[in-house]
């Protein structure tokens, strides 16, 4: 993991982020990665976050060089427990990417208010118990880094943490936020879906791509069968698994075939009161208790794959094989029909870019678009498998 972090993540891509990106500083050394396990650090910095209404600062460091020499990694407290300072020189450090710092919500359904202790041990504690999971934090010239929200950024994993610590490392003469999607993906984790607000505003947004999922609109045969070949090379497996009791949805969704079929099939009616395919209620039920079962870590991997791959199911059986990776009996594993992206996230990129991949076969590659598409949706996806493989 951390080699593709490494080797992937030097390349100049455009990468969504859900906070606004602002560029900054920095030129940083090779450092060694130290973990200290005597210093416990406070959770959040000052109280003065401004008005109520707003409470992101403005963090942004645009044009700025480098202000720090090395990226260490330091053995925290939870981000929800409040624990003092061991030394005057310990100090948190602003994050370059801001959450809405004009002072209006300037970044699409972010919140700008700063979730409780209680919700953030609710929704950040892992599956495991928290009780053994040691946390862990970056830091810059000794100081802890912090999310645009104020909340020390503290992941409870070593291996997250390290890779969070080689995005910094691995910046050039000026900060782009946009090449560090792990860093981006812990702040969301950290400051938005640890509010139950916008927990359920995710929840709803990821229920209606189930309703459009891309992998349930197929070509006719009859209208052209390479595409339809490749979608069945793709998808058909991920269906199957969906269909299985024990890990999927517990039965297969509705399909279209066809522009046409695609068209009647997923209008509102007076029957069907939403746009969409026209999925058994059931299955939305059982997808609905799947997403409230997530930690907010499982919940930013949904929401970054489903958007990126623009399915729920690809979604879906991304995190359930991460799961899969280390659940403890062969038993549970191997139950139902397999997961098709189980120890291969590259076959989600490919399942989530069939359409797209087909018409580059047909009227091919256009220079600094379809290649950068490429690029971005393989670095996304990957980073948010790895937010919960580690």
């Amino acid at each position: 993991m951390e080699r593709f972090i490494r080797n992937s993540f030097r390349s100049t891509c455009r990468v969504a982020s859900t906070y606004s990106s602002t560029g900054c500083l920095v030129r940083s050394n090779r450092p060694e990665f130290l973990l200290s396990h005597d210093n416990k650090l406070f959770h959040n910095s000052s109280k003065n976050h401004g008005s109520a209404k707003n409470l992101a600062r403005d963090t942004r460091m645009a044009g700025r060089r480098r202000f720090f020499k090395t990226v260490d990694v330091l053995a925290t407290s939870p981000p929800w427990e409040t624990v003092q300072y061991s030394t005057d020189s310990q100090e948190l450090i602003d994050n370059p990417i801001s959450a809405g710092v004009d002072g209006s919500n300037s970044a699409t359904n972010i919140s700008l208010e700063k979730p409780t202790m209680s919700s953030m041990q609710k929704f950040l504690s892992p599956s495991i118990s928290s009780l053994t999971t040691q946390w862990y934090g970056v830091t810059l010239d000794g100081r802890l880094l912090k999310t645009p929200m104020g909340t020390t950024l503290s992941v409870p994993s070593l291996p997250l943490a390290l890779a969070i610590a080689s995005e910094w490392d691995d910046q050039g003469m000026y900060i782009k936020p946009a090449q560090m999607p792990l860093m981006t993906l812990v702040c969301t984790t950290l400051d938005q879906l640890t509010i139950p607000s916008v927990r359920e505003r995710t929840i709803e947004d990821l229920l209606r791509y189930l309703r459009n999922d891309t992998t349930c609109y197929w070509a006719d045969a009859t209208e052209d069968r390479v595409l339809h070949r490749k979608q069945q090379k793709h998808w058909q497996d991920l269906h199957n698994w969906i269909d299985c009791e024990i890990r999927g949805l517990g039965m297969k969704p509705a399909i279209a075939m066809g522009a046409g079929e695609g068209l009647v099939m997923s209008r509102m009616r007076a029957s069907k009161q939403f746009a969409g395919l026209p999925h058994s209620e059931e299955m939305i039920d059982n997808a609905r208790t799947f997403l409230n079962g997530c930690d907010s870590w499982k919940l930013a991997t949904m929401q970054t794959v489903t958007m990126e791959a623009k399915s729920f199911l690809v979604g879906m059986a991304i995190v359930r094989g991460v799961e899969g990776w280390i659940d403890s009996t062969r038993e549970t594993r191997h139950k139902g029909k397999p997961n098709p992206f189980s120890h291969d996230t590259k076959k989600a990129v490919l399942a989530s870019r069939v359409e797209e991949e087909f018409q580059i076969d047909n009227w091919g590659l256009v220079e600094g678009g379809h290649d950068y598409d490429r690029l971005n949706c393989s670095i996304q996806i990957h980073a948010a498998t790895s937010l919960i493989q580690s």
